[in-house]
């Protein structure tokens, strides 16, 4: 390990569209510091509100409303994303605009690499590497399991880590080398795994659940998304002989509403969570979106999942993976949801043995080896000092 003087500094790039991109960033900035500890920094920067962009700044404030219009805007921006020629073109025109703010962010945040962990950014991002710091290595994880847009494969970029053998054969097919691209898995916190050596009857007590019924947890990622409600409303009214536990994060509206109306002793309501791989380690069942975090945590878990719902675009493929491969279920539908888990509940068997096929597609050590290729990648550049 370099001594200090030698320390790497790494600028994380993410937005809180979502709260995805965070989660990842933050997972391999725990596994860099696990294993490099003081020798490494990290800044972890939202892109979009930092450079005060408009209207990219407030793309994070608008996030949940976009999604809540039927997600057409975001649908939208997806297909806008989705084609490397629209890419490239978008860059082009809106280099003028952004070079400035893009410049002030960089100086203010001098680093050895940058690490994209958002699709929108990359071409551009290329684009003030190649004109201002080429030296400096520029790499991009991406999240999306399997529709992953063209904006994630900016070419000219020194690393691609990719989540699922799909999103390499995009690559591919797009023309990346395929010695940049690393099929590392997406990155997850290292406290999931962890969990997983934990007692289940001892992470129940204390979560305050009780240790002898099935429980069935409910996620729709950070915000909330996806509307749980009457997909909660359905499962109460089957009368589930389980403990229902709903995170609805910072989605304050939906707790109020189902803490209101879904009145029942085994039901629980809660909001933005920071245990959550307890919860996951306590649950039997994960009914979740189509969110690639939270699916790739319930894997390691090895968790059996009812997908619920999907943002259109990115999403869109995910409840394919885990049902085709055996790992769950696709079930748009309040009373399909219901009647899975209800299935899933009276079926140990099923439960069990869609676990071992959720654990199949875990990848629980990605953020280390996406910690380990950075650092690799800035020791080859020859080291520190790079911008």
């Amino acid at each position: 390990m370099p001594p200090m003087s030698q320390q790497r500094r790494f600028l994380f790039l993410y937005s809180r569209t979502g709260g995805g991109h965070l989660a990842a960033a933050r997972a391999v900035t725990d596994a860099m510091q696990a294993r490099f500890g003081d020798a490494v920094a990290v800044d972890l920067v939202d892109i979009f509100v930092e450079s005060g962009v408009w209207p990219f700044a407030h793309f994070p404030d608008w996030y949940p409303t976009m999604l809540g219009l039927g997600a057409w805007p975001w649908r939208a921006a997806y297909h806008l994303t989705d084609h490397p020629r629209t890419v490239q073109i978008a860059s082009r025109l809106l280099w003028p605009y952004v070079r400035k703010p893009l410049q002030r962010l960089m100086a203010a945040h001098p680093c050895d690499a940058i690490v994209s962990f958002h699709p929108i950014p990359n071409a551009i991002l290329n684009a003030y590497r190649t004109r201002n710091a080429p030296s400096t290595p520029l790499a991009v994880v991406v999240q999306d399991l399997v529709t992953a847009p063209a904006g994630w494969f900016a070419p000219g970029l020194d690393a691609y880590f990719l989540p699922q053998p799909a999103t390499e054969a995009r690559a591919l097919k797009l023309g990346l080398p395929e010695q940049r691209l690393h099929l590392t898995g997406l990155p997850v916190r290292p406290a999931f795994s962890q969990a997983l050596a934990v007692d289940k009857a001892a992470v129940r007590a204390e979560l305050g659940a009780p240790p002898d019924q099935p429980l069935v947890l409910f996620v729709g990622g950070g915000n909330g998304a996806g509307d749980m409600f009457p997909f909660v409303q359905a499962l109460m009214a089957r009368k589930p002989a389980a403990q229902v536990v709903v995170i609805t994060g910072r989605n304050e509206s939906l707790q109020q509403r189902l803490s209101a109306r879904c009145n029942a002793a085994n039901l629980r309501v809660l909001g933005y969570e920071q245990q959550m791989p307890l919860w996951m380690r306590a649950a039997d069942i994960l009914v979740s979106k189509a969110g690639p975090n939270s699916l790739a945590e319930a894997f390691v878990m090895g968790l059996p999942v009812v997908v619920f719902h999907a943002i259109p675009g990115q999403e869109s493929g995910n409840p394919e993976l885990v049902a085709s491969n055996g790992a769950g279920v696709w079930a748009p539908h309040p009373g399909q949801a219901a009647d899975a888990v209800m299935h899933l509940l009276g079926d140990e068997k099923a439960r069990d043995a869609m676990g071992r096929a959720a654990r199949a597609l875990a990848r629980p050590h990605a953020s280390d080896a996406i910690a380990r290729l950075l650092w690799e990648m800035v020791d080859e550049n020859g080291g520190p000092g790079s911008l």
